[in-house]
């Protein structure tokens, strides 16, 4: 017997493949007004590729512009060229160039170079803040190593502090969080490079500023939700990843005494150090969502010979909806920016909107020569409007959900990515964005 919850609630759908044909109508009919309302266009201001939403990619995009090793000055010839930060169409563009990147200033939307000549960086690193302005650690450059502000409309540089071993920048507002050489220690600093508080972590750390939450990860396994602030724990985590969402943070924890996930809430710019909800023996799906997707894990995943999802709000820890089936498989399970893609036993694909269960179309089982249309071997890269992009080295391939067809493909060669809900590729030593129809 198959059933549905949805907002809490479990209905019974009775049997049949998935059985939920008959609910697929109700629910069509009383969300009617809301999906109505759904427009894809320029993303908001709570947009994050981590989110995995696209802008309109209906159809086969065609090439916006594209940037490669003959348009920039001082580039080795070997490397790939990077999105290292963005704010809205300022797109900081980095690429090998002698000892170490160069960094160049580029408008997201046209490809237009903002700067007639790159910034080398060497071993150090630059970011933009969130009022466009440009720090760069430089270290082995053409100036003298230091911690410099680019112009915005030349790329100029203005010295405004020393490096104090500085190799990495990430934007946390308006200031700057710079981790040193060996990856130990963090700190935030103003642009002028006044310093309002710094930390050293047991392990390297990989700093993350997303939906206005600072996180941080480090080679350890630890995660930590830091208070931008003052750069103390709000809550940390060992053997434990941290998933940021608009609503708020899960730390997913992974040992195998501790497999559980807690939800901790976020309001304004600030995240409950509490968690509203615990529950353990689950995992989250790693996938680019819009909402965090649950399954199980450890011996009760193993017990199960059927799988289990759970989908909730980061926000409250409240219980969206959940799916259990006989015919569901425990694995390769595809969520994907507002949609996910179910796998069944029988490795045939039945698509949900994300948010609140409706049941969309279905895929057959591929074809055993279409390794490319295999969603058990691709990679979610993102969607709009239930048009579902995935990913392999040779081809994207996009679903629409709700018609549960191929919408279209697009032979690439290298890898796929979201920057400001642009498709961007990069192959070989060049990058491109796709343009949105």
């Amino acid at each position: 017997m198959a059933e549905l919850t949805v907002a809490g609630r479990t209905v019974h759908l009775g049997s049949g493949r998935l059985g939920m044909g008959s609910l697929a109508l109700v629910l069509s009919a009383l969300l009617a007004i809301t999906a109505g309302l759904v427009m894809w266009g320029r993303p908001d201001a709570s947009f994050s590729a981590g989110d995995g939403l696209l802008r309109s990619y209906q159809h086969e995009p065609s090439t916006a512009w594209a940037i490669d090793d003959a348009d920039l000055p001082g580039y080795s010839g070997s490397g790939a060229i990077t999105v290292d930060d963005h704010a809205g169409d300022d797109w900081l563009l980095a690429y090998p160039s002698g000892l170490g990147r160069s960094i160049v200033l580029v408008d997201g939307s046209s490809g237009r170079r903002q700067w007639s000549a790159p910034v080398r960086v060497g071993l150090g690193d630059c970011a933009i803040n969130a009022d466009h302005q440009i720090g760069c650690a430089i270290k082995l450059g053409d100036v003298d190593d230091g911690f410099y502000r680019a112009d915005h409309g030349t790329g100029e540089l203005e010295r405004v502090g020393d490096l104090d071993d500085t190799a990495r920048v990430t934007a946390v507002g308006r200031n700057f969080l710079r981790v040193n050489q060996t990856g130990y220690q963090a700190g935030l600093r103003t642009l002028e490079g006044r310093e309002i508080w710094s930390r050293v972590f047991a392990a390297a750390v990989t700093p993350s500023y997303r939906h206005g939450t600072l996180t941080a990860e480090t080679a350890d396994g630890s995660g930590f939700v830091l208070d931008p602030k003052t750069g103390d724990d709000i809550t940390a985590c060992t053997d434990c990843r941290v998933r940021v969402y608009p609503g708020g943070v899960l730390l997913d924890r992974t040992a195998l005494d501790d497999r559980s996930v807690s939800v901790h809430p976020r309001r304004g710019s600030t995240v409950a150090s509490r968690p509203v909800r615990s529950v353990a023996g689950l995992t989250v799906l790693n996938q680019p969502s819009t909402l965090p997707v649950l399954t199980a894990t450890g011996s009760s995943a193993f017990l199960s010979t059927s799988g289990h999802f759970e989908i909730i709000d980061p926000a409250t820890g409240d219980l969206l909806w959940q799916i259990a089936d006989d015919s569901l498989s425990k694995a390769n399970s595809r969520p994907c920016g507002d949609t996910i893609a179910l796998a069944r036993l029988d490795r045939s694909r039945v698509f949900f909107d994300l948010a609140d269960g409706t049941r969309l179309g279905e895929l057959p089982p591929p074809a055993v020569d279409q390794p490319d249309r295999d969603l058990d071997k691709l990679d979610c890269v993102g969607s709009a409007g239930h048009v579902v992009v995935y990913g392999s080295g040779s081809q994207l391939t996009a679903y629409d959900a709700d018609a549960g067809k191929t919408a279209w493909m697009l032979p690439i060669n290298g890898t796929a990515g979201i920057v400001d809900g642009y498709l961007v590729l990069t192959q070989g030593t060049s990058l491109s964005v796709l343009r949105p129809n």
